[in-house]
């Protein structure tokens, strides 16, 4: 077909007006958008992140820590790459918990004390001391048996005395006895003792540099002294009742010999009490070998009950020999205020049996009870000595 000239001229410029007309616009407008189909093939979209977070700044990753095979241990390491990352309230507690442990391998390594269960630093508990004191024989030992193992078949803590009721004088109060232990290695602590408003018996521990000049003080102040004889406690070996002690292997000989000369060094003593002792005092055989000796010198004998068995009453009344028998020991917890409770228990036992007898130890606590009790005290019980007192049989 042969076109006319006319229209095909007309034709072809009409196209070069529509693509003039196509270029200007996309020179002023810019180029024209795409279908919405053909802009989601072309250029998938970018996900949507806040201001906050891409303001963030990466964190630099943790070094996990190694196995001795140089594998990591921690459970990241390990994880699938989908699993979700730890959140940063978790890395804050590891970072405590690591700064902690490090703090304390540093301050152990400079012999700073770590905090530990607080049992063991504290006193022996009420009932669990052999004598309730902390030095015991002077050297740092003392039979604790809350916190020294028992041989098999021991008792783990002596029960409180059961207190015997005697019968009163009418029109007289109730008394009770205050005796302090262990005394031998404190003079001044005695003389202290010597000026409160109220007798204080004082027992005092053989073979030591200061037991002469106490007990020559205390005499000079008109103060009733007992020995305080060291006795094998059930603990021995691992606690020492100290030099001038009895042992549940001596022959009764020996013991005698070996009271007799613990007595020459305290000459106006008028009994003796047990320092630690809940093995010696649990032996019928030694025990009678004491008393022999004290029936002898014409003393008694005040059992600080250390066991539940103790042979001691059965072998004075033997013996016949005046025994008296501990109700509370006050400083087995070394606190002033724990002190005074002790020493307000004393005084309703002997409110309710007619006698009582403390014995508490050379403390600054105690002394420092003592004073506070003695200004608070009601009156409605007498502090006397144990002379003044009477046995209990």
């Amino acid at each position: 077909m042969v076109l006319s000239g006319k229209p095909v001229f007309t034709a072809v410029a009409a196209l070069a007006l529509v693509a003039t007309l196509a270029v200007l616009a996309a020179v002023l407008f810019g180029p024209f958008p795409s279908p919405p189909g053909e802009r989601q093939a072309a250029k998938p979209p970018k996900p949507a992140v806040s201001q906050q977070a891409a303001r963030k700044k990466p964190e630099p990753l943790k070094p996990a820590p190694k196995s001795p095979q140089g594998a990591p241990e921690t459970a990241a390491a390990s994880a699938p790459a989908s699993q979700a990352a730890p959140t940063a309230s978790t890395d804050e507690h590891d970072a405590l918990t690591l700064a902690r442990a490090l703090s304390q391998a540093q301050a152990q390594a400079k012999g700073t004390p770590q905090p530990v269960h607080f049992e063991e630093h504290l006193p022996p508990q009420a009932g669990l001391s052999e004598n309730g004191n902390g030095n015991g024989n002077g050297n740092g030992q003392h039979e604790v048996r809350g916190k020294v193992e028992p041989p098999a078949g021991a008792q783990v803590s002596p029960p409180e005395p059961v207190s015997q009721p005697v019968a009163r004088d009418a029109g007289k109060n109730p008394r009770m006895v205050v005796v302090i232990d262990d005394i031998g290695d404190h003079p001044v602590m005695a003389k202290n003792l010597t000026e409160l408003p109220f007798p204080v018996t004082l027992a005092i521990l053989p073979n030591r540099p200061r037991t002469r000049s106490v007990e020559a003080m205390a005499v000079g102040q008109n103060v009733e002294i007992l020995l305080h004889q060291p006795m094998q406690p059930g603990t021995y070996p691992r606690v020492n009742p100290g030099p001038g002690a009895l042992f549940t292997d001596m022959e009764p000989e020996r013991v005698k010999e070996i009271l007799l000369d613990n007595l020459s060094q305290v000459p106006h003593v008028r009994g003796i009490n047990n320092h630690m002792g809940s093995a010696f005092t649990s032996d019928p055989a030694g025990m009678d070998a004491v008393m022999t000796v004290l029936k002898q010198k014409g003393l008694f004998f005040l059992d600080s009950v250390t066991s539940a068995t103790s042979a001691g009453p059965e072998a004075a009344r033997k013996h016949g020999v005046p025994f008296y028998r501990r109700a509370v020991f006050l400083d087995n917890v070394r606190n002033v205020r724990t002190i005074l409770g002790q020493l307000k228990t004393a005084e309703r036992n002997a409110l309710k049996n007619g006698r009582a007898i403390a014995i508490g130890h050379p403390y600054g606590e105690t002394l420092e009870a003592l004073k506070i009790w003695a200004k608070e005290r009601d009156g409605r019980v007498d502090v006397v000595t144990l002379t003044e007192l009477g046995p209990e049989f």
